[in-house]
């Protein structure tokens, strides 16, 4: 979770399935404004390939849980003022 980032993400090769949402399992500071957890209860589930893009708004639970080979992405933040 990125309490005032919100990330932009764009697939450019590759496959995955993503996760938003949901409610963060172990959450622990990882840096200032920054949270990391082992797991996502519920939460909606993606699965994106290249082309793919999705909007990830700040402080959102959100990753990529499962990468079946590889996924290469470009990531875009954009910060809450």
């Amino acid at each position: 979770v990125h309490d005032k980032e919100t990330n932009v993400i764009y697939v450019v090769d590759g496959s995955a399935t993503f996760v938003t949402g949901g409610t963060m399992i172990g959450g622990k500071v990882n840096k200032p404004g920054q949270h990391l957890g082992t797991d996502i209860k519920g939460g909606d589930v993606h699965h994106m390939s290249k082309g793919d893009v999705i909007v990830v708004p700040a402080g959102t639970p959100h990753w990529f849980k499962e990468v079946p080979q590889s996924v290469s992405y470009y990531v875009v933040k954009v910060l809450k003022q």
